[in-house]
């Protein structure tokens, strides 16, 4: 009897220490993207110097993320849909943070709005730089949708400044 209580107590204390669900049936919290790794789970970077676009995806054409300067002014827009009119959009990493309020916008990717803002360059948009500048991942969350991991580039650094 001790040595059953004993194998139990174990086999639960090395359950506890896995990240994954114990039950099988059990699934991950919705919130949490295939993306929540710093490898990016097959996002990458991209650079369209014909848009001045830093695009944030798994190809040009399906962005989760994009940073474009069109204009003077620099458009953020998470690619995803929300249910919200409006939200934070916020990005941390590299020992620096910074947060932007966006609006939804109806999406012509597909059902539901995109989450975007339009800024003119100054501290909002030289704080979300800063975030990008390191050469570490940075978070990116935004209320309702997958959060996002993506990896060191300079990529969003080039639309930054290309409305400098």
């Amino acid at each position: 009897m001790k040595l059953s209580y004993a194998c139990a107590a174990t086999a639960f204390l090395l359950a506890a220490c896995s990240s994954d669900p114990v039950d099988p049936a059990a699934s991950r919290d919705d919130n949490q993207a295939a993306t929540d790794t710093p490898a990016g789970a097959g996002l990458a970077w991209i650079w369209r110097a014909d848009t001045n676009s830093a695009l944030f995806g798994p190809d040009p054409s399906r962005p989760e993320l994009s940073i474009a300067c069109r204009g003077g002014v620099l458009h953020i827009t998470r690619h995803a849909p929300v249910e919200n009119a409006e939200g934070t959009l916020s990005f941390t990493g590299n020992r620096s943070a910074a947060s932007l309020p966006v609006v939804a916008a109806r999406s012509q990717l597909g059902p539901g709005s995109l989450s975007t803002i339009a800024l003119k360059p100054g501290d909002m948009t030289n704080a979300v730089d800063r975030v990008f500048a390191g050469n570490g991942p940075v978070n990116i969350t935004l209320g309702g949708a997958p959060s996002l991991v993506a990896p060191p580039s300079d990529v969003p650094g080039r639309a930054f400044a290309a409305c400098r």
